[in-house]
């Protein structure tokens, strides 16, 4: 190739040019075009983004540059605090959810976040403190509210002080609707205990009654058409963990049966699991508390 050539290229027309660049401008995420750091109003409109995206992982994307973009900005941290909760990084979540308490002290949801990431973390009186903060800002707070009973009967536990089952199925109900509204009806099954002797597997004729009256009616709702549960077993911590994880086993297993065979349930609906004493709802300081861990408990799946 001549000189000539090699200087005389062709350059592409300038209209085509500026249409190039204006493409991959309108190609960056509005995020990406904004400064570092960008200002309270445009946080703001960061923010309304984010809150309008519905992908977890894709708001998990936008809020780590937002993040970045809006340190300072107390619904922003607040954000980020409740997206690594939801993906169950919850040492990670904390310290998002504190600065933004901090930012803005009357951020009720701060502190029911923190509240909830105290409880999950086995810290029942900072979890106290948090949500006791936090309704002093949003006293009309229904879930924080059950949040906070919950928090304070799993405190009681801790001291070693006696907890009843009542008060015991309120902490488990309060863990497992903790992220959506749950029916009445579902909520009569995902309150059930069916307490078991120690090291017993044989269903008791109480757990049997409770089972029969309250449990047969509810699993064949029409609201509960096509839902799963877990049928799951637990035992105290007094035990070998092998043999717990037997016995846990051996009670979910006699609790399934009896609601397919008394109660008309179907198989498919009815899905056992054995925890041994990995799970107490409560410390196993005391009898009364040991014999609430020696329990069957549901969770639905589906």
């Amino acid at each position: 190739m001549s000189r000539l050539s090699k200087n005389k290229q062709p350059r592409p027309p300038a209209g085509l040019t500026a249409s190039l660049c204006l493409v991959l401008l309108c190609s960056l995420s509005p995020l990406a075009l904004l400064p570092h750091p960008a200002s309270a109003a445009d946080c703001k409109k960061i923010a309304e983004e984010i809150s309008n995206e519905r992908g977890i992982i894709a708001r998990r994307d936008m809020l780590a540059t937002a993040i970045k973009q809006c340190p300072k900005d107390p619904e922003i941290n607040f954000m980020q605090g409740y997206s690594l909760e939801r993906l169950r990084n919850y040492n990670e979540a904390l310290p998002f959810y504190v600065t933004a308490s901090t930012l803005d002290p009357k951020h009720a949801k701060a502190f029911f976040g923190m509240g909830d990431i105290y409880m999950v973390t086995d810290k029942p009186q900072n979890a106290v403190n948090a949500y006791e903060k936090g309704l002093g800002l949003d006293p009309g707070n229904k879930r924080a509210e059950k949040s906070l009973e919950s928090a304070r009967i799993k405190l009681k536990a801790q001291r070693g002080e006696s907890v009843t089952s009542e008060e015991a199925a309120t902490v488990l109900f309060t863990e497992k609707s903790k992220d959506r509204e749950i029916s009445p009806i579902e909520a009569t099954i995902l309150r059930l205990l069916i307490l078991f002797p120690a090291k017993s597997t044989a269903l008791p004729e109480e757990g049997a009654d409770q089972l029969s009256i309250v449990a047969g009616r509810a699993f064949t709702s029409r609201d509960l058409q096509g839902a799963v549960f877990e049928v799951a077993g637990n035992t105290d911590d007094t035990g070998d963990a092998k043999a717990d994880m037997a016995v846990s086993r051996k009670r979910a297993e006699a609790v399934r049966n009896y609601l397919i065979k008394n109660c008309n349930i179907e198989a498919k609906k009815l899905q056992v699991a054995a925890h041994g004493h990995t799970q107490p709802i409560v410390p196993n300081t005391t009898e009364q508390n040991r014999m609430i861990n020696n329990r069957v408990d549901f969770k639905r799946l589906k």
